[in-house]
């Protein structure tokens, strides 16, 4: 680090750091890991676990044998040289939810905001241990540029083991990601077991006692999951057996795994969905419900029941098939939200410029703003004015789509390393960017990777980890610092190459 690399090549790099002097301190045979009882630590069975996967890791590395640290509470004035002390209290240098404070000298001292930002400081250690042997004695000081770092995957229309997600969940953690969008419905496949309604299914697909493992290994790793059920559109598998459900146009053709919004027996079966696997992630704050590509969102009168609906069940004056597919997509966000869940959608279909919606979009739904393909769509300064919360999934650089379908190249983790920060969102041309420099608009709370399986049969699981892998890893860089500390993208993704 040494205000930049002085504890050698971190990943992501740290914020800060001080040099205090030229000694070293290594664990030793006689450490331990000791934890300043407070309020926050004492009783706390998640810090118990986070300490317990640190002691793993440390034994897995011989660091210093492969016998775990032993670990007891008590007053800072207990720690002898060689110690690791962890106090759960907000440091004086960063209120970010996620800092932590190392400070290096006879004995190493984490101070952390919360559990999460405990194992990242302890993941900060283990590298520089790795790499170097030894920490130099200074002060870390260390947090995000932004509040969530994603990976988005189609599990939907490519079938995921559990293990491949395990794998995905420990990789995260180590890269300090803290998010796994798990998006299991799509018009090719569905793949997550449903005992409400069996008919979904794919061949391949979870069971939920194989969730539930994933949910339990998350919330070790400190990974949030959010489940990804998309509708209207992208219902195509899920309503094979449900023809009469698909949104038709004026000759009969029905569009393309889209829901008939005007009948209340169609939205009562999503609903349906939605209840059961809210209770299969309970303990996710976030549940993503798609609201992309729902039709050709400038042919709305290619449907006039929309219309229809708009103005005879809704009752807006003038309404369109605009206000219909609104009123959808708060109708599905208020029954999550009334579970507890903060909602999210994509940003494609909303606050078009050749648009008129009378019903208003629910300001509370976060949006992933994915694409500014078309003039049409919304600029993220749009989205901010009506008060969303926005997370940056820029397709130019994060959409990993197997095959290179629909004109989109493999991303490239030099492109993201020397191009791409978290205020940088996709953009209609060159001449009319989307940009935002630090500090970053309070609205823009996160970044997401996404993979997405438009070719299921293009690459192997094995094949998708090692093709995201350099360009997930500049992200989580990027998406931690929001800059590039590093000379060029080869000294950089050395430090990630070693670990």
């Amino acid at each position: 680090m040494e205000t930049q690399h002085g504890m050698g090549s971190l990943f992501p790099s740290v914020q800060q750091f001080t040099t205090a002097s030229e000694q070293r301190w290594k664990p030793a045979a006689a450490s331990k890991i000791l934890i300043i009882p407070n309020a926050k630590s004492s009783g706390n069975p998640r810090l118990d676990d986070t300490v317990s996967l640190l002691q793993s890791e440390f034994a897995a590395k011989r660091l210093p044998t492969e016998n775990k640290l032993p670990v007891q509470y008590g007053a800072i004035g207990d720690a002898a040289p060689g110690d690791l002390v962890i106090e759960l209290a907000e440091p004086p240098e960063t209120s970010n939810p996620e800092g932590y404070t190392i400070d290096i000298g006879s004995f190493v001292k984490i101070t952390a905001s919360g559990e999460r930002a405990v194992m990242y400081g302890g993941r900060t250690m283990l590298q520089q241990l790795l790499r170097k042997g030894y920490l130099p004695c200074g002060k870390a000081v260390d947090y995000p540029a932004v509040q969530e770092r994603a990976l988005h995957v189609d599990m939907g229309r490519k079938f995921f083991t559990a293990e491949w997600i395990v794998a995905r969940i420990k990789e995260m953690s180590w890269l300090k990601l803290n998010a796994l969008q798990l998006h299991f419905s799509e018009n090719e496949g569905f793949t997550l077991r449903s005992d409400r309604h069996p008919e979904v299914m794919s061949p391949e697909y979870l069971t939920k006692e194989q969730v539930r493992e994933i949910v339990r290994v998350a919330e070790r790793y400190h990974v949030t999951l959010i489940p990804s059920l998309d509708s209207p559109g992208h219902l195509g598998y899920a309503l094979r057996n449900h023809p009469d459900w698909l949104l038709k146009d004026t000759n009969g053709v029905p569009a393309k795994g889209a829901l008939d919004i005007t009948n209340p027996h169609a939205r009562a079966f999503v609903l349906d969905l939605i209840d059961e696997y809210a209770e299969l992630f309970q303990a996710s704050p976030y549940f993503h419900i798609g609201g992309d590509e729902f039709i050709d969102f400038e042919k709305f009168g290619a449907y006039p029941q929309l219309e229809a609906y708009a103005r005879e069940t809704l009752g807006i004056q003038g309404g369109t098939g605009v206000d219909t597919y609104i009123d959808y997509i708060n109708d599905i966000a208020d029954h999550l939200e009334r579970k507890g869940f903060v909602v999210r959608a994509w940003n494609d279909g909303l606050y078009r410029a050749d648009q008129t919606e009378r019903a208003a979009l629910k300001s509370t739904i976060q949006i992933a703003y994915w694409t500014k393909w078309h003039r049409n769509m919304a600029r993220v300064e749009a989205f901010m004015d009506k008060g969303h919360d926005l997370l940056n999934y820029n397709d130019s650089y994060f959409y990993y789509v197997l095959g290179e379908n629909a004109g989109y190249k493999y991303p490239k983790g030099e492109k993201i390393y020397d191009s791409w920060h978290p205020g940088v969102f996709p953009r209609v041309s060159e001449a009319e960017g989307q940009e935002y420099a630090r500090p970053y608009p309070d609205a823009l709370i996160g970044c997401s990777f996404a993979i997405w399986s438009d070719k299921p049969s293009a690459q192997t699981e094995a094949e998708v980890s090692a093709g995201i892998a350099e360009p997930l890893r500049a992200m989580a860089e990027k998406s931690w610092l929001a800059e590039k500390r590093y000379g060029s993208y080869e000294e950089f993704k050395s430090a990630f190459t070693f670990l």
